[in-house]
C-alpha cells in the first residue's frame, strides 16, 4: 500500500510540475523539434520527410505526436505541456515496475525519490523535452524484456527506434543486455526483432528513396556528423566521463562501484550483474556511436543511464547491514543530486542549461528583455547574439508572427548596433566578450538566480 501511495505521490508531482512549467516556452534543442511540428502543422505530413535542414535521418515521431495534439487541442505552449503529461506518469509507472523488479518493498520509495531529484530528467520534463518519449520507451522496453512479454517488447523496441537515431542506440544496447542475460532462451525469442528491423529497414530505404541519402546529412556532414581525428575521439570520451558524474553523480559513482565492490567479494552477484549490465551497456553502445563524431556530448543523452544508476544506488545500499551508514549514504546522494541544479562553471564550459533546474528564472529574464527592446523600439535585426538566444519566437513560444535577434556568426560583433549577451551561451569568442564589456555601452542588465542577460550598445554606431 505505501508503494502505491508513493506512485501516485509522483504522478501528482509531475501533474504540480506540468502546472508550474505550463508557460515555459520550446528551449535549446526543443525548438528544433518545434520548428519541425511548425512544419507539419502548416503543410501537414507529406511523406514524414522534414525539410533538408531539420532532416537527422530519424522517423519524426516526437514532432508527429507534438503535431497531432496541436490539431487537437491547438497549437499552444499549454497545450504542448500537457501533451507531454501523459507521458510522465507513464515514465512513472514504468520506472516504479522497473524498480520494483529489483528492489524489495522497503526500498521503492527511495528510488522514487532519486527518480524526482535526477536533475537532467526532471529539467527535460520542465522544459517538455523530446528525451521524454526515448526514457519511456527504453523503460518499457526493459521491462517488457524482464517479464518476458515479447510483443510488447516487439512494439516498445520499435517505438525506441522510431523516436530517434539514438534511440536506435539506446534498442541495441538493450539488444545485447538480452544477449548477455538471456543466452539460453534468445535464440527462441529472436522473433521478437523481426518488426523492428522490418519498420526500420523500410523507414531507411523509403527515407533514401526520398533524399538521396542514408545516415549521414549533406547539412551536418561537416558540422555535427564529421569525422574527427583520433585526439579529438579522446576528448569526445574524456566529454562523456564529465557529463555522466557532472551534477552530483560523481558521488552516485563512487558509492555504487565501492559499495558494489564489497557486494562481489560477499558473492551476492545475481542482481547485482543484471543492474550493472543494464547501466553499462547503453553507456558503452551510446559511446561508440558519439564518440567518433563532432556533435558536442549533452547531460541529457544520459538520462536512462541515470535513471538506471538510481536504481543500483538503492540496491546497492538495500544490501548494506549498517542502517545508520546506508541512511547516511542515501542522504549524502540525495543532497549531491539536489545540489546539481546549482553547479555553475565558469563561462563557455557548457554548463548544460537543458539539463539542470538552474535555467528555470531565464524564461522570465529573457520576457523581460525582448519587452525592453519593443518598448525602445530597437529593431531586433540589429541586435546580434548567438544560440540559444537566437531562436525565433515562432518555435519557442509558439507566436503567430516571427521574432528573433540576429546571429552573430553572419558578420564581425562589430557590425551590429546592439549584442545581446547571457552566460548561458556555451560559443562566446573570450576575447569578443572582454571587449564588448570592456568597450561597449551597457544598455540594460537583467539577472534571477544563476543566470544574467546584458544587453550592449556598440558606441561605435
Amino acid at each position: 500500500m505505501l508503494n502505491k501511495f508513493t506512485l501516485l505521490g509522483v504522478i501528482v508531482f509531475f501533474i504540480l510540475l506540468t502546472a508550474y512549467c505550463i508557460d515555459i516556452p520550446f528551449f535549446w534543442d526543443g525548438t528544433f523539434f518545434s520548428a519541425l511540428s511548425l512544419h507539419f502543422y502548416n503543410n501537414g505530413f507529406n511523406g514524414l520527410i522534414a525539410p533538408q535542414s531539420w532532416d537527422t535521418g530519424g522517423f519524426p515521431l516526437f514532432s508527429i505526436y507534438l503535431t497531432s495534439i496541436w490539431k487537437a487541442f491547438g497549437k499552444t505552449i499549454s497545450a504542448s505541456h500537457l501533451a507531454m503529461l501523459p507521458i510522465l506518469i507513464a515514465i512513472a509507472f514504468e520506472y516504479y515496475k522497473l524498480a520494483r523488479h529489483y528492489l524489495s518493498k522497503m526500498y521503492i520509495p527511495f528510488a522514487m525519490l532519486l527518480l524526482l531529484l535526477e536533475p537532467t530528467f526532471i529539467t527535460q520534463a520542465s522544459l517538455m523535452g523530446y528525451d521524454l518519449f526515448l526514457i519511456l520507451f527504453f523503460l518499457i522496453s526493459v521491462n517488457a524484456l524482464l517479464t518476458r512479454n515479447l510483443v510488447i517488447y516487439s512494439l516498445s523496441i520499435t517505438l525506441l527506434c522510431l523516436c530517434s537515431v539514438r534511440g536506435s542506440f539506446f534498442a541495441t544496447s538493450i539488444f545485447l543486455l538480452h544477449i548477455f542475460n538471456e543466452r539460453k532462451s534468445f535464440n527462441q525469442e529472436l522473433a521478437a526483432y523481426l518488426l523492428p528491423l522490418v519498420v526500420m529497414l523500410t523507414w531507411i530505404i523509403y527515407h533514401h528513396q526520398k533524399t538521396g541519402w542514408y545516415f549521414f546529412s549533406p547539412e551536418r556532414e561537416n558540422t555535427h556528423e564529421a569525422i574527427l581525428s583520433i585526439r579529438m575521439m579522446i576528448r569526445q570520451l574524456l566529454f562523456t566521463g564529465w557529463k555522466i558524474v557532472d551534477f552530483g553523480r560523481l558521488i552516485l559513482w563512487i558509492i555504487i562501484i565501492s559499495v558494489g565492490f564489497v557486494i562481489y567479494k560477499k558473492g551476492n552477484l545475481t542482481k547485482f550483474k543484471l543492474l550493472l549490465s543494464l547501466i553499462a551497456f547503453p553507456l558503452i553502445v551510446y559511446a561508440i556511436f558519439s564518440v567518433p563524431f563532432s556533435n558536442p556530448i549533452a547531460h541529457k543523452y544520459f538520462v536512462v543511464i541515470f535513471l538506471c544508476l538510481n536504481i543500483g544506488i538503492c540496491y546497492i545500499l538495500s544490501q548494506m547491514e549498517n542502517r545508520a551508514m546506508r541512511n547516511t549514504l542515501f542522504s549524502i546522494c540525495c543532497i549531491s543530486l539536489l545540489s546539481g541544479n546549482f553547479w555553475l562553471y565558469p563561462e563557455r564550459f557548457g554548463n548544460g542549461w537543458d539539463s539542470s533546474l538552474k535555467i528555470i528564472p531565464f524564461f522570465k529574464l529573457k520576457n523581460e528583455m525582448d519587452e525592453y527592446i519593443m518598448k525602445n523600439k530597437i529593431p531586433p535585426h540589429e541586435i546580434g547574439t548567438q544560440f540559444p538566444l537566437i531562436a525565433d519566437k515562432l518555435y519557442t513560444d509558439l507566436s503567430d508572427s516571427s521574432y528573433h535577434y540576429t546571429n552573430v556568426w553572419s558578420g564581425p560583433i562589430s557590425n551590429f548596433n546592439y549584442f545581446l549577451q547571457s552566460n548561458i551561451i556555451n560559443t562566446d569568442i573570450p576575447q569578443q566578450i572582454d571587449d564588448v564589456k570592456e568597450h561597449w555601452i551597457l544598455l540594460k542588465h537583467e539577472r534571477n538566480g544563476l543566470v544574467y542577460l546584458n544587453l550592449y550598445k556598440n558606441p561605435k554606431k
